[in-house]
């Protein structure tokens, strides 16, 4: 392995808290679609630069939902919510600043959509000033666990994957492409109750093992990989 250059960091459950609802989910109950696979949702709203409420309405208007007129107003309230959802986990800023004064370059990588993404910046403002690449969902037109997003994350800081670290509370999401590609791995277990099929599985030995795992993102900065 070469010598770590460069962190990447999930965004929701590693270094900020939000609703226990995902906006996909929120969305399908507005338009009744409880039972539908909300990926069908997620693929509207994560994947694409959208400017505000009346863009979501336009797209999921091409689904031929009659929603009995309440999905407007209700995209609107979600909308300006979600910009004032996200809540920095205790020792976020503090750890990915000192992996800064380290000389690390910094990145994010992550499944968002625009509203949400404007809450970050608000609850983060350090943290989202000190990174160097942001790979975003809504930016890239594509979202996790397709590798391709941490192949551009790489190449946005000419990062070899056995130079670099993902920290991710999600197996599937995060902690797995990592590892195809051959990058260090994190498992940031700050929600351990959604993640229980993961964690069976890895202890079973069905999944393969992080090379780290622990309960929040404060716990990081005590690894013995920093130098």
């Amino acid at each position: 392995m070469r010598k770590l250059k460069g962190i990447f960091f999930d965004v929701g459950s590693t270094l900020v808290m939000g609703p226990n609802l995902s906006p996909n989910k929120e969305i399908a109950a507005m338009i009744n679609l409880q039972g539908m696979d909300t990926d069908t949702i997620g693929k509207i709203i994560m994947v694409k630069e959208l400017k505000g409420p009346s863009d979501v309405i336009k797209f999921i208007a091409g689904l031929n939902i009659d929603n009995g007129g309440v999905l407007e107003s209700g995209i609107a309230r979600l909308w300006e919510r979600q910009e004032n959802d996200a809540v920095e986990i205790t020792g976020a800023t503090q750890t990915v600043m000192s992996l800064k004064r380290m000389g690390y370059k910094l990145g994010i990588i992550s499944d968002i959509w625009v509203p949400y993404y404007n809450s970050v910046k608000k609850a983060c403002p350090e943290i989202i000033a000190a990174i160097d690449s942001a790979t975003l969902s809504f930016k890239e037109g594509l979202k996790k666990p397709d590798t391709l997003l941490y192949k551009r994350a790489l190449q946005s800081l000419d990062l070899a994957p056995d130079e670099a670290v993902m920290v991710g509370d999600s197996y599937i999401s995060d902690i797995e492409p990592a590892m195809k590609l051959g990058m260090t791995t994190v498992w940031v277990l700050s929600r351990p109750e959604r993640e229980l099929d993961s964690i069976i599985n890895v202890i079973y030995g069905k999944s393969q093992r992080p090379d780290y795992i622990i309960g929040s993102i404060s716990n990081l900065i005590e690894l013995n990989i920093w130098r």
